[in-house]
């Protein structure tokens, strides 16, 4: 191989190389979570429907129940949980009125994708997942319609919270009066009957750059494939070409002159 049809192969493979990477670049982003400022809580946040930047590495957060059993007719000071430890109701001694022969409740709790739900009032947005609680007396099934003496629930969020929302059906929120435990992504409010529990914050959302850019990525990747078309299909090809002719043994002078005249004579 001559030197110049090297250095044409090796053009080709470079601007092909070059393609790749930018093609790469333009389709297999993988942006990373922003840290954020201040404490927050030590295990990830567990999302039913995981934002953009979390990736591969979510855990979908299951459903749970825990039965509390009276004790002479009287529920105990008692404290219960989701499964994921991201809801906890706090219930003290006598919270849970008697019913008929019922020998304890279950709570229940049901992590759901807030999307699927109202929206929360003007200003705030779903921070992390919603929750439905539901307490029913076992074994006959009924709903407990409140408490007899107001518990408190705790919620653990992702960003920095703004106002726990109550909700009868998900249809429509109520904001409840919010403290903050300790840290902008603990949140508490008392707990008073069953039903759907949702934080919002008024912090905006992390935009994907990918989603914003939709437009440019899928113009940038139409110009690659068209430059690989173009390099594979008339470049690389003129370059070798070119290397073949450069390659050639001359024709010795006289030969064409010869060949023209045997064409000549026997016509």
């Amino acid at each position: 191989m001559t030197g110049r049809r090297r250095l044409g192969l090796g053009v080709g493979l470079a601007v092909a190389y070059a393609l790749a990477v930018v093609a790469t670049g333009l389709t297999g982003g993988h942006p990373v979570r922003p840290l954020l400022d201040g404490a927050g809580v030590t295990a990830p946040y567990k999302w039913v429907k995981p934002p953009w930047y979390v990736g591969n590495t979510n855990v979908k957060p299951e459903a749970g129940h825990t039965d509390i059993p009276f004790d002479n007719g009287t529920s105990p000071l008692i404290g219960v949980n989701s499964p994921d430890s991201q809801m906890i109701l706090n219930l003290p001694r006598g919270a849970l009125p008697p019913h008929g022969g019922d020998t304890s409740v279950r709570a229940a709790f049901t992590p759901l994708d807030p999307k699927k739900l109202a929206r929360p009032p003007s200003g705030m947005r779903a921070d992390g997942n919603a929750y439905r609680v539901e307490m029913t007396y076992q074994p006959s099934g009924a709903p407990v319609p409140t408490t007899a003496q107001s518990g408190n629930v705790i919620m653990v969020v992702p960003d920095e919270a703004e106002k726990m929302l109550f909700s009868l059906d998900g249809k429509s929120w109520d904001e409840l009066p919010t403290h903050m435990l300790g840290d902008p992504t603990t949140v508490g409010s008392a707990f008073n009957r069953a039903g759907y529990y949702l934080v919002g914050t008024t912090l905006p959302e992390f935009k994907n750059p990918n989603q914003s850019n939709g437009t440019k990525r899928v113009a940038g990747i139409v110009l690659v494939v068209v430059a690989l078309a173009l390099l594979l299909g008339y470049i690389v090809p003129t370059l070798l070409r070119r290397s073949r002719a450069a390659s050639a043994p001359p024709t010795p002078p006289g030969r064409s002159g010869q060949k023209r005249q045997v064409k000549r004579r026997r016509r």
